[in-house]
Parts: structure tokens; sequence; C-alpha cells
């Protein structure tokens, strides 16, 4: 598939299939994020894969706010999770000086891994959701990470249900998000 065809068919999926994604393809899903290109190639991520009952069950407790509110209520059915962290930042010393902090460009940073690593899953024939709302805390707490590191995102990874109902792409048109040597 071209990558045209590509961008105008990838979708973020909400139901998915009971069939487990393989570790070698959640790899490849991670060694896409990995190879992604990073501001002074200071690659400040650090991606946890999440596939065993026990840290799913935990997953979606995290995908869970303290108000019972989740953007994800569906997360008991997805098969893999991919959880991106953002980590410091090791970047030119001009940067810290100009921009008063070296993760200026982290978070665009983690979130272009983020679609290459959708992109890859893709490839692959998996179907993606890239989830922003997680419980911080607990996510430190049940995955070990540090306090200096950040969750940006999670990817939920599976197979998409064929029976569930597919919405179309709806985008603004390229005339008003687009101008050429202006607004």
């Amino acid at each position: 598939m071209d990558f045209q065809t590509m961008m105008q068919t990838r979708r973020s999926c909400r139901a998915y299939l009971d069939k487990s994604v393989s570790r070698e393809d959640l790899m490849k899903i991670v060694e896409a994020g990995r190879l992604t290109p990073s501001a002074c190639n200071s690659q400040p991520w650090h991606f946890i894969v999440v596939d065993s009952p026990e840290g799913k069950e935990k997953m979606c407790d995290a995908l869970l706010l303290e108000n019972g509110r989740t953007g994800c209520p569906w997360r008991s059915q997805v098969p893999a999770f991919i959880a991106l962290c953002e980590v410091e930042a090791n970047v030119i010393p001009f940067v810290k000086e100009y921009y008063g902090t070296k993760q200026r460009f982290a978070p665009g940073d983690v979130g272009a891994a983020c679609m290459n690593m959708c992109h890859q899953a893709m490839e692959l024939g998996l179907d993606t959701c890239i989830l922003g709302v997680t419980w911080q805390q607990k996510m430190r707490e049940y995955f070990g990470i540090p306090e200096d590191a950040q969750v940006r995102m999670v990817i939920a990874v599976g197979y998409a249900d064929p029976a569930a109902p597919v919405q179309n792409k709806v985008r603004k048109p390229l005339e008003e998000v687009c101008g050429f040597n202006r607004w």
C-alpha cells in the first residue's frame, strides 16, 4: 500500500478481536519508534510494551481517571498496549539557553515516534488507537516509571473487529489548512 493510501485509510480502532499480537510484531512496532528522527538526536523516549494479562489489567486501571472517566471505555478488549514516555532530552546547549528548557522539542519527537509506530502496525495488518488520557501516578506505580519521565500517550494495538462500524474519515479541506508563502 502506498503512503497516501495508508494515510487515507488509517483509522483509530476502538473494537478489537480477541486475538493476541505477537511479540515479534510488537518489537517491529517499537523499532519503528526507536528509529524515528529527533531534535539533536536526543531520542527523548522510553517505550513500555504491555501484553501480559496482569499488565493489561493494570493498564486498564491506569486509563481510568480518579473521577471514573476514561477516553477508552473499550480498553479491556485491547490485546496489547505500548506506553510512550518522554524522558530528558539531551540537546545542544543553545536550545536550553534560547527556550529555557531542554524539552522544547521532546513532545513533538515523541509524537513523531508514535505515528511511525502506528504506521508500522498498519503495515503489519494491525490497527491502533492513540490514547492521551492516563492516570500518571498509577502508570508510575504499575510500570516502574521514574518521576522525571511522563507518559505522553499510549497506543492500543490489535486486530480490528471487522463487524464494528467504520466511520468515514472527515478532514478539513486542504485549502483551509495550508497556505503557500503566507497564512
